[in-house]
């Protein structure tokens, strides 16, 4: 498949499955998007309504615009906008909630940065498709937030009651351990940091991005090994032996989207020369020759394939494809994509991807829509491929 191919496939995907599907999940009545659709595409329509979704439903339409230039896309952000403003931000301790009932009562205000952040990104991104002046201001407020109430020395704090008093970090926590530092936040925090700097190049923006890119180089990246730490103490101490694979390659493109910005030359070149490294291990221990494995905890091995992580292998290995030359990559990507077609892309009408399938290829009974399952990743993936390509 040559690339200008495998561009129009994935505009093809974007414009016929992904767009439609997510825009046929627009809650009239009440606002915003249904929070939950099942394995048997039944929609939940008084299921709560999780702030992440929203906000990468938010993202979604308006990056969809900002690439294709469809007005429909621009409406559509603007539904999403209208509820994050009205249901999900705190008018008394500022921030945004966890999630809301259908109708948009708060449901649980627990105030987490992994949700700020990625209101960030979504309000960001809606600035620049919309130029309302409302979304920037909302979203340099998260800014404010995050750098004034949950950052510390070496990283952010990462849960917090709705009045920012500290708490456990369950909600990003696994495998049995509490994290006070999960990369996977502090990951959402330099994308949704990359996107600010995009639209709005102020000091405080850029020293932040740049202050995170270190944290990456310095704390976060096993040096030597390819791979970035998971569950961390206070101080980047791992908790359990993990790598996951879909983190490492999503974090090894977004990482060099960051550098861009830099204008420290040494700190740029750690970041190509480190995100290189990590897509080549990447690709060494966990690209089966089709498609990318899930994750290693312990010595366990999951080889299921998720919808995020392969979306992600498409984009990290086609990033590394560009900075390298190296054909490898590219044929990578493409095999990635031909693997989704087949196995992750729901062919049900009225569906979209699947959650995930099992090492031997069957589907597994997982919702298609839930309060992580969003058009972020697999919608990236098309956008990012064609911008590349252009």
């Amino acid at each position: 498949m040559d690339i200008t191919k495998f561009k129009e496939d994935l505009k093809a995907h974007l414009e016929e499955k992904i767009v439609p599907f997510w825009q046929s999940l627009k809650d009239d009545e009440f606002g915003g998007y249904y929070g939950y659709m099942d394995f048997n595409l039944n929609i939940h329509r008084k299921a709560q309504k999780g702030c992440i979704l929203n906000s990468r439903i938010l993202w979604f339409f308006s990056a969809c615009y900002n690439v294709l230039k469809n007005e429909k896309c621009k409406e559509l952000a603007f539904h999403a906008f209208e509820f994050l403003k009205n249901k999900f931000w705190d008018k008394e301790y500022e921030g945004l909630f966890w999630n809301v009932s259908h109708k948009g009562v708060p449901v649980d205000m627990t105030k987490h940065v992994y949700v700020q952040a990625f209101g960030i990104y979504g309000l960001s991104e809606y600035y620049e498709a919309s130029g309302d002046k409302e979304a920037l201001q909302m979203a340099k407020k998260l800014f404010e937030i995050l750098e004034t109430k949950c950052k510390r020395e070496n990283g952010y704090t990462e849960q917090f009651e709705r009045n920012w008093q500290e708490k456990e970090n369950r909600f990003l926590s696994e495998n049995g351990v509490i994290a006070s530092k999960t990369m996977n936040t502090h990951l959402h925090v330099l994308e949704s940091y990359t996107n600010l700097y995009k639209v709005l190049r102020t000091k405080d923006v850029y020293e932040a991005l740049e202050w995170i890119v270190r944290l990456f180089v310095d704390k976060i990246y096993k040096k030597g090994t390819g791979h970035f730490k998971v569950f961390c103490d206070d101080n980047w101490n791992e908790l359990i032996k993990a790598v996951s694979y879909g983190h490492d390659i999503e974090a090894s493109w977004l990482l060099d989207e960051a550098a861009r910005y830099l204008k420290d030359e040494k700190l740029k070149e750690e970041v190509e020369k480190l995100t290189l490294e990590v897509a080549q291990v990447t690709l060494k221990e966990a690209f089966d020759g089709q498609s990318l494995i899930n994750e290693m905890v312990e010595d366990r091995v999951d080889r299921s394939k998720i919808w995020w992580v392969e979306a992600e292998t498409v984009v990290g290995f086609f990033n590394a494809y560009q900075k390298s030359k190296e054909e490898k990559f590219l044929d990578a990507a493409i095999k990635t994509w031909k693997f989704i077609e087949e196995h992750l892309v729901d062919k049900r009408k009225n569906s979209e991807w699947l959650w995930k399938v099992s090492e031997d290829l069957k589907a597994l009974d997982m919702p298609i829509v839930e309060p992580w399952k969003c058009p972020y990743h697999n919608g990236r993936m098309c956008l990012e491929i064609i911008k590349r390509v252009g």
